[in-house]
């Protein structure tokens, strides 16, 4: 697994000579001839080649029902292809089953439309449900949480239920919990369908913040506008087909 800046490091602002090298040319995501067929015969993808290098960050556009959502849960294997190879940091996605797709997706970050927040649970406690289920110690937990909160604006919230929270603060919550064990992929979903104009930038501050920090981030999204201010490469889903937008 590639390297990636801790979220204590990445918010420390004493240390300036704070980069990420790795390797600019090793893939991080690749799917060839990749397709999927639902069982009532719908063809939500049709023979999808993409590669996707390691510390890029990469928008996924087009409408509605083209596509977008189901090559995301392609890549973190709630999909499984019907035709071709999904290939994520070096693991063949579609042969894994069981324990050994729970392990691979604990080296993904995942940010769902709708946030999936726990709404008995606090702020602190939907963010660190991650750690504590993959064995990290109290204090690692304690000192992962507070630098994350930090960099996502939320650290004077962590004692708040979800209902107390903004949309733009939920989402930012969901983001906190998907980073918190410092995945090498970020996958997010529709970020920004539920937010205003300045809590849709916000979140893609963070996520291109992320980016610099060396996570490979990929995002669907319907937001023409923000992709254009945001400057990365693009691609369009339309049919079930990819498009190349912009290199």
């Amino acid at each position: 697994m590639p390297a990636v800046l801790s979220p204590k490091a990445a918010t420390d602002k004493t240390d300036k000579s704070i980069h990420l090298q790795g390797n600019a040319s090793r893939l991080m995501v690749e799917l060839r001839s990749a397709a999927k067929t639902y069982l009532n015969g719908y063809k939500a993808l049709l023979d999808v080649n993409l590669e996707v290098k390691q510390g890029e960050f990469l928008f996924i556009t087009g409408p509605s029902g083209s596509g977008k959502s189901t090559l995301l849960k392609l890549l973190y294997g709630q999909e499984l292809p019907t035709q071709g190879e999904v290939i994520v940091d070096g693991c063949n996605v579609g042969t894994l089953r069981g324990d050994r797709l729970s392990l691979f997706r604990r080296r993904i970050g995942i940010v769902f439309q709708d946030y999936k927040l726990i709404p008995q649970r606090t702020v602190a406690e939907n963010v660190t449900v991650v750690l504590q289920a993959q064995g990290y110690t109290r204090k690692e937990i304690q000192r992962r949480l507070e630098a994350t909160l930090k960099l996502v604006g939320l650290f004077a919230k962590g004692d708040c239920f979800p209902e107390q929270l903004s949309g733009g603060e939920q989402q930012r919550v969901s983001i906190a919990r998907a980073i918190v064990a410092t995945p090498p992929l970020l996958l997010v979903d529709e970020p920004t369908g539920n937010l205003d104009p300045d809590n849709s930038w916000q979140v893609m501050q963070i996520l291109q913040k992320l980016n610099s920090f060396g996570a490979t981030v990929i995002v669907t999204t319907h937001d023409e506008q923000l992709v254009r201010r945001c400057n990365h490469r693009v691609i369009q889903v339309r049919n079930g087909r990819l498009y190349k937008i912009s290199a």
